[in-house]
């Protein structure tokens, strides 16, 4: 659904022109209607345009249709399409509502807010236009005229939108840490919510890969995520109730991997050593099923568990030193992630900030 934008751009004394209207395209020809707006009404032309070569449309007038030589007793047909005459009629309808409202002075922007409607868009009720375009569900078009009459509020206003967004994501982040959720299991699990927000891992990520639409062998994981440059890594998830690491014991003041924690590093292992082996395969599953050219090569995996809550600094030094021995894998907690949410979200703040100044 697209809310429609009309621009007039008078050149004489209550005589303009106004933006073409596309009528018909085949692969070789293009058929518009190019409206001229006076007083008296709505005239205009209808143009045919063939494409020349690879060279694109070609707009050279051969000859005007009055003066095509006819033969004696013959006659010339052009036909015309129902859905062309359809926008050739409500083209013409349109702009005759534009010359009933008096033609401006130069160039003017108008809005097809609703069908047969034509609203001139002015600083009085710019702001219920857009109001109407954001109701109707037309937020492109809201935005691409916020674009064009102010760009400068466009820019802090999405800017300052996406800053909410996150904010809003991060408060439902601590909000679920204060719940029970599966871990795979149903749309609710933190395996779907962690993935629909992957943007808390960083800007770096951008796409998903999933299992379930890339058909070939060996052990993988549900998801994959796709770096910016198209390199594959792997996340593997367990709950927030369970324990990254533990004290250990026989040795006062070391800590070491809790059972769970050991079994999700078995298991990136496992998707590691399988993404590798069948890395030529599953790049040409991604290809097909994606369309896009990835990299199997050197994935590496990172495992969500736990929260550090009531960590004092011998353990969080632990965690650290604990990843430092593993290779390609690094295990974060849940404050680990809604910490890093944060930083993401205060770069959009500050960009806010740097705009508005």
């Amino acid at each position: 659904m697209s809310a429609k934008k009309i621009v007039t751009t008078r050149v004489g004394k209550d005589f303009a022109e106004s933006s073409a209207v596309l009528l018909e395209e085949t692969a070789e020809t293009l058929l518009y209607f190019r409206p001229e707006l006076h007083s008296g009404g709505v005239r205009g032309y209808l143009v045919r345009v063939k494409r020349k070569g690879s060279e694109g449309w070609e707009g050279k007038k051969v000859q005007d249709f009055p003066k095509v030589s006819i033969p004696e007793g013959a006659r010339i047909e052009v036909e015309l399409k129902t859905e062309v005459v359809e926008r050739l009629c409500r083209a013409i309808e349109e702009r005759q509502q534009i010359v009933a409202q008096g033609l401006k002075r130069g160039t003017t922007e108008y809005i097809v807010a609703e069908k047969s409607k034509v609203v001139l868009v002015d600083d009085e009720n710019k702001k219920a236009i857009f109001d109407d375009l954001l109701a109707r569900g037309y937020t492109d078009d809201f935005w691409t005229l916020l674009e064009e009459s102010q760009p400068e509020l466009a820019t802090r206003l999405s800017v300052g939108h996406l800053y909410a967004e996150k904010l809003r994501t991060l408060d439902e982040f601590a909000a679920r840490l204060d719940s029970k959720y599966p871990e795979t299991s149903g749309p609710d699990s933190w395996q779907s919510w962690i993935y629909k927000n992957k943007w808390l891992f960083g800007v770096n990520y951008t796409n998903t890969i999933e299992k379930a639409r890339v058909s070939i062998g060996g052990i993988m994981p549900d998801f994959l995520f796709l770096t910016a440059d198209n390199f594959v890594d792997v996340l593997e998830i367990k709950l927030p109730e369970e324990e990254a690491i533990l004290a250990d014991p026989g040795h006062p003041g070391s800590f070491k991997w809790s059972a769970k924690t050991n079994e999700a590093i078995g298991q990136a292992v496992t998707y590691i050593d399988s993404i590798e082996r069948f890395q030529d395969a599953l790049e040409k599953e991604i290809l097909r099923e994606y369309k896009i050219k990835a990299s199997c090569v050197k994935p590496r995996a990172f495992i969500l568990i736990g929260i550090k809550s009531g960590w004092d600094e011998q353990k969080r030094a632990g965690l650290r030193r604990l990843n430092s021995s593993l290779h390609g894998i690094e295990v974060l907690t849940y404050s680990d992630l809604i910490a890093r949410g944060r930083e993401i979200a205060e770069m959009y703040k500050q960009e806010a900030t740097e705009i508005a100044v």
